[in-house]
């Protein structure tokens, strides 16, 4: 007959479990639920609880300790208003949106970005979202995709239909871009996306004003802590201890005081680092007590292994490199061959890809650092559209890039391509309709 009260209490836990998720949706039924959790049961069971009144009392303090116990985390998330305000810049509600119309929050403000100033506003709707108890995991139940995309949809229509031409999709490389555009009339660019933002929610944002500032707008998230680095920064950020042997530079980091995990990140981050400063990954081992990579860049080679928490560098020429590195305990052992194409290999690339569709004429050499680049000059009908390709080895770096192409003058449009395990930005400047044209080849090559 016990097992009758055990029983009564994992439905109460039950019914409490899904009364927190309910009580996140609605709070009057979630209540309800609650008090269903200390009533359902005894009346399920009212034969046992009528012979043993005596067990509603620990029936009742264990259902209220589980209460308690599944009680989910407190939320640390921000709100969707603060999620537009993010996507936006903008706290002021409601004001001129156009082009866009609808959705649970409005946002809309003036703003200075690249010199100019533009008009910003955002539509938002909001999730269903709940957390789990006692897990506190988020659950979306519901996502207003389908408001969102009609949104986007209508605004691009209203733009269009204003005399707006379409520039390029797909322009910015973000994960939670739905999907966006550029559109172009005279000297003013609207920047028009649907995006998925921070809270809970799905937000169409527009831009309008000089093309400079919009195009900065769209472009203002980018990463340049490794711009124009010739050398991983984190060998310097974490003070590696060096010393010279043999003529090859040899570093150690060893932070006892650390997690592992924190080690192997940072193990990782030095191999993102050297293939944004131009190293070409030869060999590796990426798993197994030791873990380590061979680079090389031009003559010069440098080698990077990790064991246990100690990370050992040697940096050097090629033979010499080499040399030492089997010397180590890590050493060369167990690798594999890992032959990646060098920068100057995927600009060849893509200017063949490009070739199959234009006559590419080589004009001069790009003015902005990259690991291997050209500018060129290509006819598109009666007009020469100027053309220029910058090969980086992250996705910050050619972001970085396309800003700042993209805000020197308002007039080059860019998007970046990946090629190869590297990130190509392809800057475009001329008419309208010309770019368009270039962009939308170059981003659906000939034969590809």
């Amino acid at each position: 007959m016990a097992g009758k009260l055990a029983v009564s209490i994992a439905i109460s836990a039950l019914l409490s479990f899904l009364a927190w998720i309910l009580l996140q949706l609605n709070h009057f039924l979630g209540v309800l639920l609650f008090i269903s959790a200390v009533i359902i049961p005894p009346a399920v069971f009212r034969d046992y609880y009528s012979k043993r009144p005596l067990q509603l009392a620990p029936f009742l303090i264990i259902s209220l300790v589980l209460m308690a116990i599944l009680t989910p985390p407190p939320v640390t998330s921000p709100n969707v208003e603060f999620g537009l305000y993010f996507a936006t810049g903008c706290w002021e509600k409601g004001g001129d949106t156009w082009p866009l119309r609808g959705g649970e929050l409005t946002y809309s403000c003036n703003g200075t970005v690249a010199y100019s100033t533009i008009h910003v506003s955002g539509a938002a709707w909001k999730s269903s979202r709940v957390r789990l108890p006692l897990l506190g995991r988020s659950v979306t139940l519901y996502e207003p995709r389908g408001k969102a995309n009609n949104a986007y949809r209508e605004a691009t229509e209203r733009v269009e239909s204003g005399g707006y031409l379409r520039l390029v999709e797909n322009y910015v490389t973000d994960s939670d871009i739905i999907g966006d555009a550029l559109f172009v009339k005279g000297e003013e660019c609207i920047y028009l996306a649907e995006t998925r933002i921070l809270g809970g929610g799905i937000a169409v944002i527009s831009a309008r004003g000089p093309c400079r500032g919009v195009k900065g707008f769209a472009l203002r998230w980018h990463d340049d802590y490794l711009w124009n680095a010739s050398e991983p920064p984190t060998f310097v950020r974490y003070r590696f201890n060096w010393s010279t042997e043999d003529g090859i530079g040899v570093g150690r980091f060893l932070p006892s005081d650390w997690p592992g995990e924190w080690v192997k990140n940072t193990y990782k981050a030095i191999e993102i680092e050297l293939k944004g400063t131009g190293y070409v990954k030869r060999m590796e081992r990426k798993s197994g007590d030791c873990r380590w990579s061979l680079w090389t860049r031009g003559g010069e080679s440098i080698y990077v292994s990790l064991r246990e928490k100690e990370i050992i560098v040697l940096r050097g020429k090629i033979e010499d490199v080499g040399r030492t590195a089997k010397e180590l305990l890590c050493g060369l052992k167990n690798g594999r061959e890992a032959r990646g194409p060098a920068p100057e290999e995927v600009l060849n690339a893509v200017i063949g890809e490009l070739n199959g569709s234009f006559v590419m004429k080589s004009s001069r050499e790009p003015t902005l650092w990259a690991l291997a680049g050209k500018e060129f000059l290509t006819s598109v009908g009666e007009k020469n559209v100027s053309v220029t390709l910058l090969v980086y080895g992250i996705r910050g770096q050619c972001d970085y890039a396309r800003y700042l192409l993209d805000t020197s003058d308002g007039r080059t449009t860019s998007i970046c391509l990946e090629r190869g395990g590297y990130f190509v930005a392809v800057a475009v400047k001329g008419s309208v309709e010309d770019t368009s044209f270039v962009l939308s080849s170059t981003a659906r090559p000939k034969g590809s």
